[in-house]
């Protein structure tokens, strides 16, 4: 018998197989950019607070007042005070946004649902989010 063509039985199982690999591929990226995201949060982290720290011992340095209350003079170039490149404030609750909430306070999102929020103690000079958030604790922050 001459075959010319696929049986459906055939068809039906390539497309099974190709689904399942999809699935999968699919899940694997998600998990992926999901550890970008936390990733980049994580490497802001660590340079605002390395700003914090320079922009104090400037203070200290130049003989100046070594107090300061607030981490940037606007809404919308964060933490420009300390950051030679400013975080750009965002409206939109997506990964990886900042949203400034008071002078000492700020919003950071996972991803669209979840975010953490941190506080610029002005006293000790810490930039730290509350250790009883989950997130914070799986960010090891």
């Amino acid at each position: 018998m001459d075959k010319k063509a696929f049986s459906l039985i055939e068809i039906i199982f390539v497309l099974l197989i190709m689904s399942i690999i999809i699935t999968l591929a699919i899940s694997k990226f998600d998990i992926t950019l999901n550890s970008t995201n936390i990733n980049k949060i994580k490497s802001d982290i660590v340079q605002i607070r390395a700003g914090i720290n320079l922009y104090k011992n400037k203070l200290i340095l130049q003989n100046e007042k070594t107090t300061f209350d607030t981490l940037d003079d606007n809404n919308e170039m964060l933490f420009n005070k300390i950051l030679q490149n400013p975080i750009l404030a965002s409206n939109k609750n997506s990964a990886k946004s900042w949203n400034k909430i008071s002078n000492t306070r700020y919003k950071v999102y996972i991803d669209n649902t979840n975010f953490i929020i941190f506080t610029f103690d002005t006293q000790k000079y810490t930039f730290d989010c509350d250790s009883t958030n989950t997130l914070c604790k799986e960010l090891n922050l």
